[in-house]
């Protein structure tokens, strides 16, 4: 359906007649007015839609007396009848009351008015279909045109040569242009070109199908390029062909004449002709070019199986169940394996290869990420002596995740389904892997700090009846590429030494460069990590010299860990690291998610040549895409980097400059080397919980027992009375909650909990009796008091907080104010911890439900987990609000506000670590929905400002952490916009080495034939050309980008060799300057 309409107008909208509108009296009466019923129609500015807004009317009972008095029109609207002294009178005993106004909460099943919830309506304007509606006649009577003759109706032939009586004209072709109806002779003529069209014949009153090869024609192979006849031709008259419409039967004639020796055997003949072989021994059924490679591109970007897509076939051939079919899906499987296959080794260049398919070497079919560094291909001759402040410009990032998605049952083996070109694309090396893995099957999974591995380990139960229960892989962390020989089976679970040895697999193309490594459990595995590298056999070790390796924690599973001295595997935090989130590999399992079903009952090697497919495709899109990837990426950095630069400079005028000093002195140190050093982004605790507290007040109250003269007045203390009426208090929220939704089997132990309940608030209503004194009187006056109700969860208690301002002077005494206001502090901080840890579970059970859970019963499991994570973030908003506000209420506005702010719906949002997408989500959102920024340009809630504080500091410290992180937020976008333009300089570098190979190529064919080898320099030539036309438009799109973020940034993009080391190292430097 079209939604937009770029040549259609809206009328414009008629003024409104005000003699149309009601009259409404808008008296003060005894109810008032419900704002839910009025609303106002306005026109969106581009003309598409009609917005209906809610107009909240103000209630009677809420109308301020102020607003009524001051302002006259209002009071003109309101008709000459309005009397505000009914709203005086209720100011002023609003202001006499004894108890503050409850808690403004929406009880569940309470209907919440559009104006209250945000949300906009919008009514359906989407008006083609609608103007379709009416003309479905005419589309119907023209479809059944078709099924007639039409205009093309003749007795007799037109299209037969002149002189020549023509035949009848009853036979029409369903895949030419509407033509003409001719004879059947003229149409075996017309489609000797195009043998695999439909034919209908005209039977009189309808049409009837038929083939070509019913009509006479034969199929002749051999002798295409003279079209002379065959002198001893081999006819086959049940041949089939499988194209894109369907399947045909046919007949064949192969050539067997002395011309035989120059067409090649039957196979080589079917080839030629565009049809590629069932098998390779005598065939009988073929697959066109045309049809493999449309099939191809749908499994890779509609990721369409290849059952659904050869049954589709089947039902084009015939969809009534009256014609019989041969079967011939497993040999479709067959030829599409293979075509795969074929397609790797020539887009590798492995058909110019003279030593042949035999000599592919280990990850040659897998395509490479053309920004990454590579030495030898895209790196300047001199890139070793860089500075070690730009040693960063030249590492590789790599990020590692396992996917248990992507399993295996145990079907089939290596005999009956043979991996094709095992080790030469993505996958490692399969007989060497598994051999490896013999000598570890006791070794355990690794374990994790993320507070989910129970979730994680979960996978290891379902590991009976699959030869793979999941994928490891590696992928550049940068640009999303998936690695050559960088994936590999997991037998159960995530264990080491699979990990290890795909890691190992795929680092061996970057042995001297440096690496930063993204792993969300890198915090265990790189743990002796070079110890295990060591025991490997000895053709998989690999050189880590010390600090070639820098270990990182993607963003999003960051916050997931625990904080003790793990800021040293943020990227927010590491030098170097640029704006790199580590969470590409995730996105990429998202990607491939939708084959999983299909590849989880294929053998060995259908399953890798699937995977490897997709891999390599996925490779390919995101190299088409880089010049608008990286253009775009580059021009959010140089904004970014701008702001971030003046939030920090104006930070940093701020405070004081010794201090400043001394604070990145302190940080440089630990980034230099971060082990056995004080974690500079961790702040100390601005005050105390609710546990703390009590702790302290009960030391004072002791202090206080001691001294001179103190005299008990009761068994319980201030602090046991205060405490006593806040456990009460949570206890009549739960059991509040707990009646909503009790069955009526819950019904007695719901008596027993209110029976305790009640005890305990006789309990408290005694010490009140005793501590707040004269409370007593209006306590017993009020019903919302009283103890002798059913319903014990709705007694309200009368807490000094609960008092109003004018009374609680005179019924409560300083201290108890003071004890509740402390307590009331403290629950505000242990509420919010609890409320971050809700915020970080949840978002894990979501991410983790997405990835890994599938069938009904271990969805529900996780539903229910997210369901009772939900209701406890529920109940801790609610007690934290509550909190807050009677501590308001005691104590008033004060400093105490800048840290325990107002809770807004917008503050209670995850914090999403740094994903260049979060401000863009894919999938839709809800209308009013929030995107919550990432770390590097986040406006943080503030209810994280005191996420990892577990000790007692000052201000000072939390200004420093702050200014810490200011710092490495514009050093990151800082380091992003050096980083791009060389990535980009690198892409430039890596098109000319590959154009370069592939023109070597085009000049050095092992082929003898004539015909072969031009087929070899045209192909050659043709990749070439591609690599030119991509690179012209990479430098269209990048070149003015890159020249804007700084004057030096591309001056060495257009040297011969495509950046000189003298010009690059130049370039380098004053871009360095420029940026600073």
């Amino acid at each position: 359906m079209a939604r937009g309409r770029r040549n259609q107008r809206w009328p414009q909208r008629p003024p409104i007649d005000p003699s149309l509108v009601a009259s409404f009296d808008l008296k003060l009466d005894a109810a008032p007015y419900s704002p839910e019923k009025f609303y106002a129609d306005t026109l969106s500015a581009d003309q598409r839609r009609l917005r209906r807004d809610p107009v909240s009317l103000p209630a009677s009972s809420r109308l301020s007396a102020d607003l009524v008095h001051n302002d006259e029109a209002l009071l003109q609207q309101f008709g000459g009848d309005f009397d505000a002294s009914v709203l005086l009178q209720a100011d002023e005993e609003s202001a006499n009351l004894f108890f503050t106004p409850a808690d403004p909460e929406v009880e569940e099943g309470d209907d919440v008015s559009p104006a209250e919830s945000g949300a906009s309506q919008y009514m359906a304007s989407d008006e083609p279909l609608k103007q379709w509606i009416p003309r479905r006649d005419v589309y119907l009577t023209e479809l059944l045109r078709h099924d007639g003759r039409g205009p093309y109706a003749r007795s007799r032939c037109g299209s037969c040569a002149e002189g020549f009586q023509g035949g009848p004209a009853v036979v029409r072709c369903l895949d030419c242009s509407p033509s003409a109806h001719v004879c059947q002779i003229c149409v075996v003529q017309q489609h000797r070109h195009c043998p695999w069209h439909r034919i209908q014949r005209w039977g009189g009153c309808a049409y009837q199908r038929t083939t070509l090869k019913d009509l006479g024609m034969i199929v002749r192979l051999g002798h295409e390029a003279d079209c002379s006849v065959c002198s001893n031709p081999v006819l086959r008259t049940s041949f089939t062909v499988v194209d894109t419409n369907g399947r045909h039967a046919v007949a064949i004639e192969f050539c067997g004449c002395d011309k035989a020796r120059d067409a090649g055997d039957h196979v080589q003949q079917l080839l030629r002709h565009r049809l590629y072989p069932a098998t390779d021994v005598d065939p009988n059924t073929a697959f066109t070019f045309s049809l493999l490679e449309h099939y191809h591109i749908q499994s890779l970007q509609g990721k369409i199986s290849m059952y659904d897509y050869y049954t589709s076939l089947e039902r084009l051939t015939d969809n009534t169940g009256t014609q019989r079919l041969s079967d011939r899906y497993k040999a479709f499987m067959r030829v599409v394996s293979q075509w795969r296959h074929l397609k790797r080794l020539k887009r590798s260049g492995h058909g110019h290869d003279p030593t042949g398919v035999g000599g592919t070497q280990a990850g040659e079919l897998a395509v490479r990420c053309p920004a990454c560094p590579r030495p030898n291909v895209n790196l300047p001759s001199n890139w070793e002596s860089a500075s070690d402040d730009l040693r960063y410009l030249y590492a590789v990032t790599v990020a590692i995740d396992a996917c248990f998605r992507l399993k295996r049952r145990a079907v089939s083996n290596e005999v009956k389904d043979p991996i094709l070109g095992s080790g030469w694309g993505y996958f490692v090396e399969d007989t060497g892997y598994h051999e490896v893995l013999a000598d570890y099957e006791d070794q355990e999974e690794i374990s994790t700090c993320t507070g989910l591995s129970t979730i994680d380990h979960a996978n290891t139960k379902y590991s009976k009846g699959y030869a793979a229960t999941g994928i490891g892989a590696v992928v550049c962390a940068r640009h999303e590429f998936w690695l050559a020989n960088g994936a590999g089976d997991l037998q159960k679970g995530e264990k080491y030494i699979n990990m290890d040895y795909v890691f190992v697999s795929s680092m061996r193309e970057w042995l001297v460069v440096k690496k930063l490594v993204s792993y969300d459990i890198a915090c265990q595995w790189s743990k002796n990590i070079v110890e295990r590298i060591s025991n490997l056999p000895s053709h998989l070790q690999i050189p880590v010299p010390e600090g070639s390796i820098s270990y990182v924690i993607p963003k999003l599973h960051y916050r997931s860990h625990e904080t003790l001295n793990h800021s040293q595997y943020s990227l927010n935090y590491m030098p170097g690291c640029a704006r790199t989130d580590g969470e590409g590999i995730e996105r990429r399992w998202w990607w491939i998610q939708p084959i999983a079903s299909s590849t989880k009952v294929m053998g060995p090697g259908m399953r890798q040549g699937v995977l490897e497919d997709q891999w390599g495709y996925s490779n390919w899109r995101k190299t088409v895409d880089l010049p608008w990837a990286l253009s775009a990426r580059l021009k959010e950095a140089v904004r970014e980097y701008r702001d971030h630069k003046a939030l920090f400079d104006t930070l940093t005028l701020t405070l004081d400059p010794a201090r400043c000093a001394e604070w990145e002195a302190s940080v440089k140190g630990w980034e230099l080397d971060p082990k056995g050093k004080d974690d500079p982004y961790v702040v100390a605790s601005q005050g105390m919980t609710e546990r703390e507290t009590v702790q302290e007040l009960s030391m004072e109250e002791q202090a206080a027992s001691a001294s001179p003269g103190f005299v008990a007045v009761h068994s319980v203390s201030m602090l046991g009375f205060m405490t006593l009426g806040l456990e009460i208090e949570m206890q009549q929220w739960t059991l509040s909650d707990d009646a909503k939704a009790a069955t009526p089997s819950r019904l007695p132990e719901l008596h027993e909990r209110r029976t305790s309940l009640r005890r305990k608030i006789q309990k408290f209503r005694d010490l009140q009796g005793i501590y707040m004194a004269a409370a007593s009187l209006v306590l017993a006056e009020d019903p919302a008091c009283r103890t002798d109700v059913q319903e014990v969860e709705k007694i309200r208690l009368g807490l000094p907080s609960e008092i109003s301002q004018s009374r609680r002077d005179a019924v409560c005494g300083p201290r108890l104010q003071e004890i509740e206001a402390r307590l009331r502090e403290g629950q505000c901080r242990g509420v919010l911890q609890e409320l971050r840890s809700k915020l970080h579970t949840i978002h894990q059970l979501y991410t983790y439900k997405k990835l890994n859970v599938r069938n009904q019963g271990p969805n529900t499991r996780a539903r229910a987990s997210i369901t009772h994570q939900e209701a406890g973030k529920a109940r801790a908003i609610r007690k934290y609000r509550h909190a807050r506000r009677a501590k308001l209420a005691i104590c008033g506005p004060g400093e105490w506000e800048r840290e325990l702010k107002p809770l807004e719906d917008g503050d209670i949002r995850g914090l999403e670590e740094d994903d260049p997408c979060s401000t863009k989500k894919k999938r839709k959102r809800k209308h009013g929905a929030v995107n919550d920024p990432a770390e590097g340009r986040r406006r943080m809630s503030w209810i994280w400002h005191s996420a990892d504080q577990d000790g007692s500091a000052d201000m000072i410290d939390s200004l420093r952490v702050e200014w810490l992180k200011v710092r490495a937020r514009q050093m990151r976008w800082a380091e992003e916009v050096q980083l791009l333009p060389e990535e980009m300089r690198r892409v430039l570098a890596t098109y000319r080495y590959e154009h370069g190979v592939w023109m070597a190529r085009s000049a050095a064919s092992p082929s003898e034939d004539p015909f072969v080898k031009e087929g070899m320099a045209s192909y050659a030539i043709k990749q070439a050309s591609i690599r030119s036309a991509m690179a012209k438009v990479f430098k269209q799109l990048c070149l003015p980008v890159a020249a804007s973020s700084s004057p030096n940034a591309a001056k060495d993009w257009d040297c011969d060799e495509w950046g000189s080391a003298q010009n690059h190292w130049s370039s380098l430097q004053k871009r360095k300057g420029a940026i600073s």
